[in-house]
């Protein structure tokens, strides 16, 4: 990369997978990485312009944002359940150990992100996934626990007050987008003459928030509903379909930031009830 920090790296990449019998499948993979930080986070702030302004940044260190190296590691394995037709589970694995680890955050009342890296970050957590299908009718369940860790802002410091610029450097902090429990559910049906109905459910244990993102805010879930037909107008002219959906279905109010955290400024909620209609047309 030639950048405002020029850099580079030798990524090598391995993967393996096996299949000891049909229906089953294991892959192991590394990868060494290195992500260049976008140009629009990574330009540099003359900050000496501020000086004597109620503006002025109490930190005056502005080291420039670094390209990210990581370590990444996973493994996992897929299988076709014989004694359940229709029915396949699934589990992985990852790990990632990164230097100058990239972040970004909203710094402030502007709507802009600023970038930044730590030292150090980590990486790890399992997912599982099942799939279930019988004819017309299609189930599924995602399940993900996970964390990032970090510490050690090295880039972009005048950002942070002094105290918590302080403790994240002499302490391991989860990132603001680290939310330890994810999941998802659903299930659809669709009849031979092209009418489809759907029910969603997302699930989050809540992202971080507080003094160097100590605490977390409160846990959400989502119900969305749709249904859908195919059109057919025509025997030469593929179907259209027309569909209706509900987001939010119980109009449940959560939030998803607060206003407090590293580099979280305004509050964020989730969509409340809404209801879509969409038509599409197959080419």
């Amino acid at each position: 990369m030639w950048q405002y920090v020029d850099a580079n790296q030798f990524s090598p990449r391995v993967s393996l997978t096996w299949t000891p019998f049909d229906g089953t499948t294991f892959h192991a993979g590394y990868a060494r990485t290195f992500t260049p930080p976008s140009q629009v986070v990574a330009a540099p702030t003359n900050i000496a312009l501020f000086q004597g302004t109620v503006a002025a940044p109490q930190v005056t260190q502005n080291d420039p944002v670094l390209p990210e190296r990581a370590n990444v590691f996973d493994i996992g394995v897929k299988h076709k359940v014989s004694a359940v037709p229709g029915l396949e589970v699934g589990i992985d694995g990852y790990y990632k150990q990164a230097r100058d680890l990239l972040d970004d955050g909203q710094f402030g009342q502007a709507l802009v992100l600023e970038g930044f890296n730590y030292a150090r970050g980590y990486n790890y957590g399992i997912e599982f996934t099942a799939k279930y299908t019988d004819g017309h009718f299609t189930a599924y369940n995602n399940f993900s626990y996970g964390r990032q860790i970090a510490t050690d802002v090295v880039s972009n410091q005048y950002l942070f007050a002094p105290d918590e610029l302080q403790y994240i450097a002499n302490n391991y902090v989860y990132t603001d987008h680290s939310q330890w429990v994810s999941g998802s559910a659903g299930a659809s049906y669709k009849w031979d003459e092209g009418t489809r109905v759907s029910v969603d459910l997302l699930y989050g244990s809540g992202l971080r928030d507080g003094f160097a993102n100590t605490g977390t805010v409160p846990w959400y879930s989502q119900v969305n509903l749709g249904i859908s037909h195919e059109f057919k107008w025509f025997n030469n002219l593929k179907p259209t379909t027309v569909r209706f959906d509900i987001v939010n279905l119980f109009d449940n109010s959560y939030i998803i930031r607060d206003g407090s955290g590293i580099g979280v400024f305004a509050p964020q909620y989730g969509p409340r009830r809404g209801f879509f209609v969409g038509i599409s047309q197959k080419l």
